[in-house]
């Protein structure tokens, strides 16, 4: 028997209606609220939603020949968005509902848009890159939901890029534009370029650009602008593949119809030899034929009685239609770089070779590869001087990007879940970051695949972090423990690791930071 799901969405500026029967998309319906100036007025925008709402549907309707009547389910975006335009659709879907009979779902926005990229890529198990207007997630299918690996630890790609259109007297929604004046930009700005593990940041760089724009080009702002932002997400893509031996990625969301973060992504699967996917440009769009499919797929029936939940986010609730996929990480291998064992001077060493020309912008490749070598070459030696058992730096070879390292013997931690050890160890690891943010030292990808166990426990990798951390530096080493423990289904044993970190005298004021950035990560 078939079964004819009607989707509604009306989380921001696009109001849609979208029919899926049987899994398959039969149509959809948009229309879009565009504010004079400025960005998204919320009671505008869902004023905008009620008054065009109902013609979507009717039109939809008769143009699938469709009766009310012949609906199975209401699908409807519960979150996350702006409240007043998302209340729009939740009550014309509990209005449905009711006056018809019809089973209610809730279906998270984002996971309508992963629901796309992965019925449309054919791909059993992906990374999703997920990158729209108040989203910037890294996404893996978990345990019968999807899982985030890493995101904004600020706002969105696609808030950034329209905050600076908007600076640029560029109208909403900017980004499009922005990626046509970017076409005329060629020169590279020495940007604030802030990747920590698999997160991203965009404040730094939005400030940054934002106080430059009299004194700089449009074309060159812009420019930077994409080139910076969509430089750190291929880099987390890559990151986050190469750590788990995955082989195959999709982007979804808005932002993903931009064809210079297509070219970047393009170009790393290329050289790692990935598969990759980018859905069609109507798909990327807010519309209503994705929640319609996630809702066709979703097994939540909830009563009419059901609230919005403006900050909902894709691994708040289980979708077990995705089927379950565990994370195995990965010994030995680099994110943006190739690893591998060599012998020097017959020395048993670690060769880190730094890569991304082949893809990136050549000066801003030379120039990120050039400040994570000598910011790793920096914090191993103070590693050193306060005691912290890491790596030590044979050679540096900076015309090919590369380090030459002593190697270490034991098993990186991300593969010592299961062993009887793991939260005694965690402990020892809380102690040492205690120490070195003591020392104002913050690693800047604190995760367990950067912690190296033997007799002794060592730190790798600091080439992200800092000499002289601020609280936002170690709220975010700590926050990344945490993510890395959740992603690899170890969230519980997180309070061992906080066991070890509360002989550090700022304990409080860094655990406050780190609820801090957990909040704000949310849609705003």
């Amino acid at each position: 028997m078939s079964k004819l799901v009607l989707g509604i969405e009306s989380t921001a500026h696009t109001a849609s209606i979208g029919l899926v029967e049987d899994g398959v998309i039969r149509g959809f319906k948009s229309d879009s609220y565009r504010p004079a100036k400025g960005g998204i007025n919320p009671r505008d925008a869902a004023e905008h939603h009620r008054s065009v709402l109902p013609e979507l549907l009717s039109g939809l309707l008769e143009e699938q020949d469709v009766g009310i009547r012949d609906i199975d389910r209401i699908a409807f975006s519960i979150g996350p968005g702006l409240g007043p335009a998302l209340k729009t659709g939740v009550e014309l879907a509990r209005y449905l509902s009711v006056k018809h009979s019809k089973e209610l779902v809730p279906v998270n926005h984002g996971v309508g848009h992963l629901e796309i990229a992965r019925k449309f890529s054919g791909f059993k198990n992906p990374l999703f890159l997920y990158v729209s207007g108040g989203n910037t997630q890294l996404i893996t299918i978990g345990d019968y939901r999807y899982s985030v690996l890493g995101e904004t630890l600020d706002i969105g790609i696609g808030n950034f890029l329209d905050k600076i259109a908007r600076d640029l007297g560029i109208p909403f929604p900017g980004a499009p534009v922005l990626e046509k004046l970017a076409r005329g930009g060629k020169k590279v700005i020495e940007c604030p370029y802030t990747v920590r593990g698999m997160d991203v940041s965009y404040s730094g760089l939005y400030t940054f650009l934002k106080n430059r724009i009299e004194t700089e080009k449009r074309e060159d702002i812009a420019f930077n602008a994409q080139e910076y932002s969509f430089t750190a997400l291929t880099e987390i893509v890559e990151r986050g593949m190469a750590h788990f031996g995955l082989r195959e990625f999709a982007i979804t969301g808005g932002v993903a119809r931009n064809r210079r973060l297509r070219e970047l992504l393009s170009g790393m699967a290329k050289m790692r030899g990935y598969r990759s996917y980018f859905p069609e440009d109507s798909l990327l769009s807010d519309n209503g034929a994705m929640i319609a499919l996630a809702g066709y797929k979703s097994d939540i029936v909830v009563s009419e009685k059901v609230a919005l939940e403006q900050a909902d986010r894709v691994d708040s609730r289980e979708s077990r239609w995705i089927g379950k996929r565990k994370l195995v990480p990965r010994g030995m291998v680099g994110g943006e770089s190739v690893v591998y064992r060599t012998k020097f001077e017959g020395l048993d060493c670690i060769v880190k070779r730094r890569k991304g020309g082949e893809y990136r912008n050549e000066q801003l490749n030379r120039s990120i590869n050039n400040s994570r070598i000598k910011k790793e070459v920096r914090i191993l030696h103070a590693f050193k001087t306060s005691g912290i058992k890491s790596p030590e730096v044979i050679y540096i070879d900076m015309t090919d990007s590369s380090l030459v390292l002593s190697r270490l013997e034991g098993e990186v931690l991300s593969r010592l879940t299961s062993d009887q050890n793991f939260d005694s160890t965690l402990e020892r690891v809380g102690t040492i970051v205690a120490t070195i943010h003591r020392k104002g030292i913050c690693h800047g990808d604190l995760n367990l695949g950067n912690i190296i166990v033997s007799d002794e426990v060592y730190l790798i990798d600091p080439s992200m972090g800092e000499l002289d951390a601020e609280l936002e530096d170690m709220g975010v080493d700590v926050h990344l423990m945490k993510e890395s423990l959740t992603t690899l289904g170890k969230g519980d044993s997180f309070r061992w690791f906080l066991k070890g970190y509360k002989k550090f005298s700022r304990y409080d004021q860094v655990l406050k930071k780190v609820s801090e950035i957990e909040d704000r990560r949310r849609y705003t």
